[in-house]
């Protein structure tokens, strides 16, 4: 699965709008407590902190995949479709331009 820039900006200006919103909620709360700061995130907000740090700490590079390729490269036998890559190149871009 693919996942574009525009998707990932969309999920972290989510986010923020949920953690501004939770924020005014706490700061109220934590105006009438009198001196006692206290920050509560939900079990919702925690799971995606930790889903978007694994998210983030994937690495982009599948070893299997490059050496499989370089091989290929080495051997001469890689085919590029050049049909495929249009095909592939519009298509990103149309998801792009709907999200």
């Amino acid at each position: 699965m693919i996942i574009s820039n525009k998707q990932v900006q969309s999920v972290m200006k989510v986010y923020g709008e949920q953690n501004n919103v939770g924020k005014s909620a706490k700061t109220e709360k934590a105006q009438s407590a009198k001196g006692q700061d206290q920050v509560i995130l939900s079990s919702g907000v925690q799971e995606f902190g930790q889903v978007l740090q694994r998210a983030v700490a994937m690495s982009d590079v599948r070893p299997a995949k490059v050496s499989e390729l370089s091989k290929k490269i080495q051997a001469g036998t890689y085919q590029v479709d050049a049909k495929d890559v249009a095909d592939k190149m519009i298509g990103r871009m149309l998801v792009d331009d709907l999200l």
